[in-house]
Formats: structure tokens, sequence, C-alpha cells
């Protein structure tokens, strides 16, 4: 018997050792060069593989649908909104019972022994005894349920509840702003589109120019003022042109990443079909009721409301865990004590918990719980302040932009008309070059400044629906088929702006999203999956 304890003493001594040893030596553990390769090499792969490669040509409702299927900043937030959903659903399991195992042996190095007195006669009843075996296992499996633990738990699947629509709001502002941002790089870079094409015939006037003017200053027949005059015009011609080369090639870079397409991928642009003349101010409602769309529309303003709920619930726990909590509880058990005649039985009950400390926290925990509501009233007002500075100065910008679009389309006509006449003359050798190089820059510099005025107008516009937070819900859902965004996309921007009910706060367009984060979680499919990196 003694052999027998000593044996199950050693895994205990050894354990305890391995221990000790383990708490006294942690050393830092640094990322190998490799692996750090590795990970960008495969990270750089999965951010495109799941993303086809789409045709020579691109139109403006496509390249807003793969934006809204393939960007990551869009796939980021809609996982926030599936993690929020699967947090909801391990929330859910904290009002359940509790139901717990454990099992354990335990093993002595003397054997429990004790001896009785008779307190009326002061005489030993008898010897030493023992009821217990040096070694015991026991076993038991308890289900308990405490009525406290299930309010608080009750209290903090609302709060998860509240967070998946916030994460569901921060969603669809996000795609507000990509569709915005597309837009507005879309119209840039076909605006740019002609102005590349054009700007490599004019460089080579303007070297040639150059040329032909350092030959006459070295030969001497004209004079010195002139020729430098003349190089200097030259080389500011060049800057500009060089300088409007670094502009344009940004918006390419920037719809490239908007759309998920791997950095330096080549593509076109369809032209747009008509050039959008359509003013919204002149069908606009009146500026008091958009003030008041954007107070009951804008995604930061209903987050806001759900954190207030939060806030509310917060206040119900503080009170709620100044209250006792009822303890129900039922378990099998088991004893291998040799000297116990039953060794296994069940046992059921209930108790009375109470943790008397939070009667004196309570308040205090009430108060701080009651001033975060108030904070969340205070910030939702602050905030309600900036969206209707936001509704005034889009208002603003937008009737600017038109304003600055109209004059740009006039000095587009007057440069454009200028340079054929400069081009006329010089035909008939009654116009110097520099005049000519000139002209032509102006042209070129006129039709940019146009397109880039239409792409800013456009883009104002889009501000406006986004201060007052409009947006078509048709685009929301990622697992659409990309043809079917394509026409979804088309058809909401042929309907005049704000015009669409369903591109405002709905309840059902909501609950779809929440429907989408949560069967999310059962997917199990590779393609399917908003990331491919797993």
């Amino acid at each position: 018997m003694k052999f027998r304890n000593s044996i199950a003493l050693r895994p205990v001594a050894l354990a305890v050792l391995c221990a000790s040893l383990a708490a006294c030596s942690t050393s830092t553990k640094i990322i190998p060069e490799a692996d750090v390769e590795s990970r960008a090499v495969n990270d750089f792969n999965s951010m495109f593989s799941d993303v086809p490669e789409p045709g020579h040509t691109i139109t403006l409702d496509e390249a807003i649908a793969r934006a809204i299927k393939y960007n990551l900043d869009n796939r980021l937030k809609l996982m926030e909104s599936v993690v929020a959903q699967q947090r909801l659903d391990l929330a859910d399991f904290d009002k359940l019972p509790q139901l717990a195992a454990n099992a354990g042996y335990t093993v002595r190095s003397k054997q429990q022994a004790s001896s009785s007195l008779n307190l009326g006669t002061g005489v030993p009843n008898f010897g030493a005894s023992t009821s217990q075996d040096k070694g015991i296992f026991t076993a038991d499996l308890q289900l308990s349920w405490d009525t406290l633990n299930f309010g608080i738990g009750y209290l903090n699947a609302k709060q998860a509840s509240d967070e998946v629509l916030i994460a569901v709001e921060r969603q669809r502002k996000t795609t507000q702003n990509i569709i915005r941002d597309v837009e507005y790089a879309y119209t840039k870079m076909l605006g740019s589109a002609s102005l590349l094409q054009s700007m490599p015939a004019l460089l080579s006037e303007i070297r040639q120019g150059l040329n032909d003017s350092y030959a006459a200053q070295q030969a001497k027949l004209k004079p010195l003022e002139e020729c430098l005059d003349y190089q200097r015009a030259m080389l500011d011609i060049q800057r500009q042109m060089h300088g409007l080369q670094r502009d344009v090639n940004s918006a390419r870079i920037e719809l490239t990443a908007l759309m998920g397409l791997p950095p330096g991928f080549l593509f076109n642009l369809e032209g747009l079909q008509s050039v959008n003349n359509f003013d919204p101010s002149n069908s606009l409602p009146p500026v008091d009721e958009l003030r008041l769309m954007a107070l009951k529309n804008r995604p930061e303003l209903i987050e806001e409301d759900y954190k207030k709920r939060i806030s509310l619930l917060e206040v119900k726990k503080a009170r709620l865990r100044m209250l006792p909590g009822v303890e129900l509880f039922t378990g099998l058990n088991y004893n291998d004590n040799s000297f116990l005649l039953h060794d296994t039985w069940a046992s059921s009950g209930y108790r009375l918990t109470w943790n008397l400390m939070n009667l004196i926290s309570g308040p205090a925990a009430t108060r701080h719980a009651k001033s975060v509501v108030e904070l969340a009233d205070i910030r939702r007002m602050a905030t309600s302040m900036a969206v209707l500075t936001q509704v005034d100065v889009a208002i603003h910008r937008m009737n600017q932009a038109k304003a600055d679009y109209d004059i740009a389309r006039e000095m587009n006509r007057v440069d454009n008309s200028l340079y054929e006449q400069y081009q006329r003359r010089a035909e008939a050798n009654q116009q110097d070059q520099l005049s000519v190089v000139q002209a032509k820059a102006r042209k070129l510099l006129s039709n940019y400044r146009f397109s880039l005025a239409y792409a800013d107008w456009q883009s104002a516009i889009s501000q406006l629906e986004i201060s007052v937070g409009y947006q078509p819900s048709v685009v929301l859902d990622h697992n659409t088929d990309l043809e079917m965004l394509k026409a979804q996309i088309r058809d909401h921007r042929a309907a005049p702006s704000l015009s669409n009910g369903d591109g405002f706060y709905l309840p059902k367009s909501v609950r779809s999203d929440v429907e989408y984060a949560d069967s999310y979680k059962n997917v199990t499919d590779r393609e399917d999956l908003l990331s491919t990196i797993w």
C-alpha cells in the first residue's frame, strides 16, 4: 500500500517541479524572417485570388459593383458584422444552466486517523480510528442555474445584439463612401485618359521647340533675351504637363485599389454615355427637410441610438447586481472510499447567494452607468450638430461645384476654339510656334479641368446624398452575382437623386444585413468566404 501511494505521488511532484522551472524561464520569441516573408507572399496572393479579371474595358457600373464585391475595406466591415453576430451567439450560451464535470484523485502520505472524547465523563471512547482510505478517487456531474447570472447574461445578450446592429450601420457607411469614391476616381481617370493620349505629341513639340531655340541661340540668329524668354515659356509648359501626369496617374492607382484589382493592373474605361447635366438642386427638398432626413437616416446617429440602448442596459445591470441570486443545483456524485456504505449518490438543493459588497458599490455603479447614458445623449447631439453642418456644407459645395463646372465648360469651349484659330493661322504661316504650343497646352489643360470639374460636381452630389444618409440598399449584399450587381447599380444611377425610398434607413434592409451576418457563420465552402486566407 505504501509503495502504491508513493508511486501515485510521483506524477504530482514531477508536475510541481516542471511548473516551477517553467515559471522561472520565459524568453522572447522573435518572428523569423522566413515567416514574415511567407506571410507577405501568402497575403498578396490571397488578396486577389478570388477577384476575376475584368475585360479590356470597364464601365462605371462594373467599377462600382467590383468595389462592393471585392473591396477589402467593405469586406472588413462585413466581417466585423459577422464577428458581432457570433459574439451574440456566444452571449446566448451565458443564459443557459452550467453543467460541470469534475474528477480527481487525492492521496495522503499518512492515514487520516482520529479519536473521540466523551464530554460527559472526560474518558476517551476508544483508540485512534479512520473512515477514509489514503488514496481516494472522486467524480461528480453538477447542473446548476443561478437566477442572477441568468439576468446578467440576458442583458449581455441584448447588448451584443445591439453591437451587431452597430456593425451593420458602419458597413452601410463604408458602402456609401465606396460608391462616392469610385464614381469620382472613375470620372477623373476618364477625363485624364484623353489628356494622356494627347500629351506625348505636345511634349514632343515642346522638346523640338526647345532644341530649335537652343540652336538659334548658339548660332546667334535671334537676340539672347528673346531666346531665353522663349525657352522659359516652353519649360513652363513642360513643367505644367509633367505636373498633370503625376496628378492623373493617381486616379488610376486609386480606382484600381477601390475595385480590389492587383496594383499595376492595366484596363481601359468606357466613356460615359452622356454627361449628366441634371442639376439636383432644382428638385431637392427644402433645406429643413434635408436636415431632418439626415438626423433620421445617418448611420452615425443610428449607431449612437444603439449605443444609448447599450448604456441603458448597463444601468439595469448595475441595479441587478445589488440583488441576491437563487442558485438551483442537482448532480450525481461518486467516491471510491471503501469505508462508505454508498459510493454513488444524487444530490439536489438550492442556495441563496448575495454579494453584500455590491450593496456598497451598487449606487456608485448605477450613478456611473447613468452618466454614461447622459454622455451618449450629449455625444449624439454633438454628432447631430456635425451632421447638420455637413448637410449645409454639402449643399453649398454642390452649388459651388455646379458653378465651377459651368465656368470650366465655357473655358473649355473658348480654349478649344482659340486653339483651332491659332492652328489655322499657323498653317498659313501667320502664327509663331510658341503661341500654337501654348494654345494647345491650354486646350489640354482646359479639357482636363473640365473633366475634373464634372467629377467634382458629381462627387459633391454624392456627398450630399451621403450627408442625408442616402444609399442604394440593393448593393449591400456582397454575395450577389457581379452581373446582377451591375444591373442593380445601373437602375439606381438611372433614377433621380434621392428618389429611391429604399435608399434610406429601413428596418427591413437592416434585417437582411443581420440575416446575412447570421448565415455566414455556417459557411463552409471556401469560395463563399469573405477571406480566402484560411
